[in-house]
């Protein structure tokens, strides 16, 4: 595969593709459709245009990434010009940028993308082996890492999807299974396939360490704390090889949780009929409060229903006044505004919210069928939507200005 394009080309097919991203004319005579292995596939225009998509939402730094860092402002560029569409001089504007910089740095930017799909090209191309060398198996779990973003997920869901394929060998197996779901855990914001890998490898190696017994499960919180701990323990009598097995699914499964800043540490000493013990740290989705001000109750309720089941707090609000002394109690940290709004002017409550001293730094998106980028941001809107939205449009949107909070 990788014989019939050298890396130079690859990147130029790659600006051109993301260039016409949302062109089916295009994508459909992309070379990348042979690279990437999509020509065959029915759907091959939209898998391409999800896997580029899904690649660049890929380099979006972790929590602990300064906000003002190269890789937050390479991922922001490329979610501008290319999931977004928008121009070299609104990005530019965004970030405070010349035309001219924007332009040598999306070239950097999309060299760095080019590099995952290249990643991806080499492991496609590669002949099919017996069992993997370690030098392959770090090249797939380095690709696992950049293919899944992170995802908002709750534990319990978690846990249950892990137990649920491991079901079989739960059955098979002399032990007893001991979950009980937590009560008020939080949220977590991880890789959701790579940490369910990385639970079913220690349920399985703790199941095949253990000759009889039985397996707890629980998760558990701390105030304040912005990790879920969640503890797989063994008690009754170990396996007469347990020392010898499982080692290399423990590994991986360190190296899968690594990829969302969680870990996996593994308990030695036993303590009375305590055999084993494995103790994982999840990291939180903390949740983001959202005021939307809208007076189309249609949209409102389009809204609830968008933000349902994910980390934004969503609170609603159709009379422009009241939304002002809402906001002013509640302090939400994004705030949705709709401008063609009943006896107000939207822009107007735009310049109050910009103008208050509490409120002046919450970042604003201008929500609005109004074809109005250039004012929206030129009167200090944060980022802007147009309607008619879809969801990921509107988490795209409030995920961009969440990002930027976590600094």
């Amino acid at each position: 595969m990788l014989t019939e394009i050298d890396r130079s080309s690859l990147e130029s097919e790659l600006r051109a593709a993301l260039t016409h991203l949302y062109d089916p004319a295009v994508l459909r005579d992309s070379r990348l459709m042979a690279l990437l292995g999509l020509e065959s596939r029915a759907d091959a225009i939209v898998a391409l245009r999800r896997l580029l998509l899904d690649t660049i939402e890929s380099l979006k730094p972790g929590d602990d990434e300064p906000t003002q860092s190269r890789s937050w402002r390479y991922y922001h560029i490329l979610y501008g010009r290319y999931t977004e569409q928008l121009t070299q001089f609104e990005v530019g504007n965004d970030l405070g940028l010349s035309v001219r910089q924007l332009r040598r740095q999306e070239k950097r930017a999309l060299a760095v993308l080019a590099d995952l799909i290249w990643t991806r090209c080499k492991l496609e191309s590669a002949e099919p082996t017996s069992p993997p060398v370690p030098e392959a198996l770090g090249d797939e779990l380095a690709w696992s890492k950049a293919a899944f973003s992170r995802e908002s997920v709750g534990v319990e869901a978690l846990i249950q999807s892990a137990l649920d394929t491991a079901e079989p060998i739960i059955q098979s197996a002399t032990v007893e299974l001991d979950y009980a779901p937590g009560d008020g855990l939080p949220r977590l914001a991880l890789q959701v396939s790579p940490t369910r890998q990385a639970l079913l490898n220690i349920l399985t190696v703790a199941l095949d360490w253990l000759a009889t017994g039985r397996l707890v499960l629980r998760a558990a919180h701390q105030p304040g704390d912005q990790h879920v701990s969640l503890s797989v323990t063994g008690y009754g009598s170990l396996a007469s090889a347990a020392a010898e097995i499982g080692a290399e699914r423990l590994s991986v499964a360190r190296e899968l949780l690594g990829f969302s800043g969680g870990s996996l540490h593994h308990d030695a000493d036993s303590v009375g009929d305590q055999v084993c013990v494995f103790r994982l740290r999840l990291p939180t989705d903390r949740q983001i409060t959202v005021l939307a001000i809208d007076d189309n109750p249609d949209t409102l309720r389009l809204l609830q229903r968008y933000t349902a089941d994910t980390r934004y707090g969503l609170q609603c609000e159709s009379d422009a006044e009241r939304s002002l002394a809402l906001a002013k109690e509640t302090m939400p940290e994004i705030i949705l505004l709709d401008v063609m709004l009943q006896d107000f002017d939207g822009w107007e409550l735009l310049g109050r919210f910009r103008a208050h001293p509490q409120l002046g730094d919450r970042p604003v998106i201008i929500c609005t069928i109004l074809p109005q980028r250039d004012l929206a941001l030129s009167l200090g809107a944060a980022g802007f939507l147009s309607k008619p939205f879809d969801r990921r449009g509107l988490l795209s949107a409030l995920n961009a200005q969440a990002n930027l909070l976590r600094g």
